[in-house]
């Protein structure tokens, strides 16, 4: 619907600057954005899962409004239990639980305050840095299209402009 014409083709170079740019930066959201849950009063229990693979750590930080006991318990595959604890927390109080994983596969843990509101943060820590993958390949991308717009720079002749001059 608007009018016609033609743009000029988007150089290699620019395409791998693009999408290197846009690796990295998805990347670092993917690492850094933590988003805290907030846990009312009359919420049940808070209960999350992830697939991990051995030598993983959930990290799970809390803090409570009131004094209560939290209960965390970790589940495998199967539903089976595979740790449960509960720890007395004080008021305005934070703790953090760490559960190690010695076998892979989906585990779900469960975090219950016991009726008291609480901010929840989860972690997840890789023993391989499988995740870290994105930020190598990005850096790649981006240095290559880099480097070619360079090179095509260096390639181009300049460009001679006549004059006519008139007197």
């Amino acid at each position: 619907m608007g009018g016609g014409g033609t743009a000029p083709k988007m150089k290699m170079s620019d395409a791998l600057i693009l999408t290197g740019v846009t690796i990295l930066f998805g990347s670092l959201f993917m690492h850094a954005w933590v988003t805290p849950i907030q846990l009312n009063d009359e919420d049940p229990p808070y209960t999350n899962g992830a697939s991990m693979m051995n030598g993983d750590v959930f990290v799970i930080n809390i803090a409570v409004a009131n004094e209560s006991t939290v209960r965390y318990v970790l589940y495998d595959e199967s539903d089976n239990i595979i740790s449960a604890e509960s720890v007395q927390i004080a008021g305005e109080g934070e703790h953090e639980k760490t559960f190690t994983i010695s076998e892979g596969g989906y585990y779900t843990y469960e975090v219950d305050t016991k009726g008291v509101a609480a901010t929840l943060e989860v972690d997840i820590e890789r023993k391989y840095m499988i995740d870290m993958i994105p930020f190598p390949l990005g850096a790649l991308l981006l240095a290559y299209g880099l480097y070619q717009r360079e090179e095509d720079v260096s390639d181009a002749e300049p460009e001679v402009l006549d004059a006519e001059l008139e007197a």
